[in-house]
C-alpha cells in the first residue's frame, strides 16, 4: 500500500484484480445484523455461564457434569452453561439489553409460537455447550438434558437440541473445539475426530489436545477441507455403534 501510495480499499481491489478474484460488496445492513447476532450469542453465552454457577438448578446441572468426570477447569475453559427451565429466561434478559425478539429468533435462541405469535426460549432446562467459530466467537449452542422429562404428549424430550442454521451458524461448516485445538493439530500433524462435545472435553482432559467433533456423526466435505489446512492426517474415533460405524465409512469415502 505504501509503495503504490493507495488507500487500503484501493489496494485490496488492485490485489484482487491481479489474483483474478471478484470482490463482492457486503450489504451494510447485513454487516450490522451479523454484528448484532454475534453480540446476542456472546451475551447468551455469559447468561448461561452465570446460570450454571449461581442458580440452584444450575448448580444441580453443574454437579451432574462434575459427577460425569468433567472438571471445574474444563467447565470454565469450554464455557459450559445452563439454560433455566422457564419460557422466557434468556429472551427477557436479551430484551433488557435492547435486542429485539426477532433478532433473538434469528440467532437461533428463540422460537415463535404459531398459535399466539409470542416468542419463547429454544433452550430450557438444559446444560449448554457453546459452539465457537475459528475466531472463538460464539455462533451456536448445543443443549443437553440431564434429567429425563416427558412432554405433555407423553414423548421423551430429545437428548440434545442444537441451534438451527442461522446467519452465523452452519453445522456442516463448524468443527467443535477447533478454535482451541487447532494449534495442537498442527503441532502433532494429526487430528482425532470424535462425535460430540463431551468427547472433545474428556479427551482434552486426558491430554489429547488435538481432538475435534463433528457435533453429530456426519463429516462433511467442507469440514474436511477445513481440517486439511491443519493436517492431512485424520484419525476417527466415533462411537462403537451403527451410527458411528456408518459415519466412519462415510468419512473414508470423502
Amino acid at each position: 500500500m505504501r509503495v503504490e501510495g493507495v488507500e487500503f480499499g484501493d489496494a485490496l481491489r488492485i490485489l484482487a484484480q491481479k489474483a483474478g478474484v471478484e470482490l463482492k460488496r457486503q450489504d451494510p445492513k447485513l454487516k450490522t445484523e451479523r454484528q448484532r447476532l454475534y453480540e446476542i450469542s456472546e451475551l447468551a453465552c455469559c447468561f448461561f455461564e452465570k446460570q450454571l454457577g449461581e442458580s440452584s438448578a444450575g448448580k444441580e446441572a453443574k454437579k451432574y457434569l462434575l459427577d460425569r468426570g468433567i472438571k471445574e477447569e474444563s467447565i470454565k475453559k469450554w464455557r459450559l452453561g445452563y439454560a433455566p427451565d422457564i419460557w422466557e429466561g434468556l429472551s427477557s434478559f436479551l430484551v433488557s439489553k435492547n435486542y429485539k425478539r426477532e433478532e433473538i429468533e434469528k440467532a437461533g435462541l428463540a422460537l415463535k409460537s404459531e398459535k399466539t405469535g409470542s416468542y419463547y426460549d429454544r433452550f430450557r432446562g438444559r446444560i449448554i455447550f457453546p459452539i465457537f467459530d475459528l475466531s472463538s466467537q460464539a455462533v451456536g449452542f448445543g443443549g443437553r438434558i440431564f434429567k429425563q422429562v416427558k412432554r405433555p404428549d407423553g414423548q421423551e424430550e430429545a437428548k440434545y437440541i442444537n441451534t438451527p442454521a442461522t446467519v452465523l451458524y452452519d453445522k456442516s461448516r463448524i468443527l467443535y473445539g477447533l478454535n482451541k485445538t487447532g494449534i495442537e493439530v498442527r503441532k502433532k500433524d494429526a487430528c482425532i475426530l470424535v462425535e460430540g462435545y463431551v468427547d472433545v472435553i474428556m479427551a482434552n482432559q486426558a491430554g489429547f489436545e488435538n481432538v475435534v467433533a463433528t457435533s453429530g456423526t456426519a463429516l462433511t466435505p467442507y469440514q474436511l477441507k477445513i481440517l486439511k489446512r491443519y493436517s492431512d492426517n485424520l484419525l476417527t474415533a466415533f462411537d462403537m455403534d451403527i451410527a458411528g460405524d456408518s459415519a466412519t465409512k462415510r468419512g473414508i469415502d470423502l
